[in-house]
């Protein structure tokens, strides 16, 4: 699964912006092209996620089947932030608890709650476990 949000994209008076949608909606960023407007999103887009996860918020998956346009773009958060999203998503769809996770790896309930704030750094060997816990596979796609 990759973890990115819809964004729509439009110009006025010479300014490109960027709104997330549904279910992350409170997203309103610019720039002087779509490139910097797509790259302000990103930059936007991480620092809600972050927030919410350090707050402990519900965090909504991203939508699936949006109608395709000229002006959707889908927008992934850096990977400092997308991957404790990820797997604290992964965690709560398979209805585990980070108690429960942590007896599953043989490591500390700590351990998981750092693998699940903002800013954490979990190596591909941690994340593939994490899944393979979780009954997921962690695939790489370029």
């Amino acid at each position: 699964m990759m973890l990115q949000y819809p964004f729509r994209t439009w110009t006025e008076d010479g300014v490109v912006y960027s709104k997330s949608l549904t279910p992350l909606d409170n997203v309103l960023t610019f720039g002087v092209d779509v490139e910097s407007a797509k790259s302000a999103a990103r930059e936007a887009l991480t620092g809600v996620l972050g927030a919410m996860l350090d707050r402990g918020d519900a965090i909504p998956w991203p939508p699936n089947g949006l109608d395709s346009g000229e002006d959707l773009v889908w927008i992934e958060p850096d990977p400092r932030v997308g991957w404790p999203v990820l797997l604290r998503l992964e965690r709560e769809r398979a209805g585990v608890t980070q108690v429960e996770l942590a007896r599953r790896l043989d490591v500390t309930f700590q351990a998981v709650q750092k693998w699940e704030r903002s800013g954490s750094n979990p190596t591909l060997a941690t994340v593939d476990r994490v899944m393979r816990a979780l009954g997921r596979r962690l695939v790489l796609v370029d």
